[in-house]
Formats: C-alpha cells, structure tokens, sequence
C-alpha cells in the first residue's frame, strides 16, 4: 500500500489493484489504526520521504516472498502448529460468521458486507467460507425462513477466486 492509501484519520484503508483490478476499502478497528499511527510516526522518524506505508529498506514494497518468510519467522517464535499467511484470510471470515450466529442480524447483507471487505467480485466466493463454519447452515435455514439455496448457492462445480 502506498502512504496515500492510508487514512489514519478515519481508520480506512484503500486497496488499489486487486483481486482483478478492483478498488475496495477496508475500516479497521480502532486498536489497529492507533498501532499504524504508532507505527507511522516511528517509521517516519526513519524514512520521512516514503512512498510505501510499509517500506523495504529501499523505499519499495515487500514481494510476497519477504511476507512469507517473514510470517514463517515469527508464527514459529508463538505457536508450534504450522501455518500460512493465506490463514489468516480464512479467519477473518469464519471469526465474522461465528460472530453472526445468535445476533439476530441480517445474514445475507453481512455475508455481502464481508463478501466486499474481502474483495471478492461474486457473494458466491465468499459463500465458499460457510462450508468452514460447522452447523451454519442449519441455522441459516432456521433463521431466515427463506430457501437456503438462494443464499448460499452449490459450488461443487463453481470456482471459486479463493484459489489465489
């Protein structure tokens, strides 16, 4: 991300080129935008002409390469399980429909919310995440008195973008 994609004051992040050549923004949570304004005045201190909000040392961008390596690195000084970046991905999702299960909230407009949080094109590529979240649909089904196929369609056959 550029520093200009980067809104510190509201909290709002804008996602340039991706998934296709789609602009989406993201809202943070509050705690992570106080770390990007800690972090963004340590940084600055250091590189104060940047042109990335996370710099390499060459004032580029990191490759995914660096991400990898990197992520390795520190998921094997807190946690003896192996993982990816990718994962943290698929838990965003889930943690958000957990999150919806007994709120009495619109689950079609969340999952198009989400759907959009994470850039994806089609709702169906988001719909992907409800086979992660055990016993989902049944509740979906109680929940919304309307046919469970109009909500989450059947992509046995359907890619899906998650193949990224």
């Amino acid at each position: 991300m550029r520093k200009e994609d980067v809104n510190l004051d509201t909290g709002v992040l804008n996602i340039r080129l991706s998934k296709g050549y789609d602009q989406h923004f993201v809202v943070l949570h509050n705690s992570m935008t106080q770390l990007m304004r800690k972090y963004d005045e340590a940084i600055s201190r250091i590189m104060p002409e940047r042109v990335y909000f996370f710099p390499s040392r060459t004032n580029s961008f990191h490759d995914s390469e660096w991400v990898s390596v990197n992520f390795r690195k520190i998921w094997r000084d807190v946690s003896s399980c192996c993982a990816v970046p990718y994962e943290l991905r698929h838990h965003y999702a889930t943690a958000n429909i957990n999150s919806w299960i007994n709120c009495g909230m619109d689950i079609h407009s969340k999952l198009l919310y989400l759907s959009k949080s994470m850039g994806h094109s089609v709702i169906e590529s988001t719909a992907y995440y409800y086979s992660l979240v055990p016993g989902l649909s049944d509740i979906i089904k109680e929940k919304t008195r309307r046919s469970f196929d109009d909500i989450v369609p059947d992509l046995t056959d359907t890619d899906y973008e998650e193949a990224e």
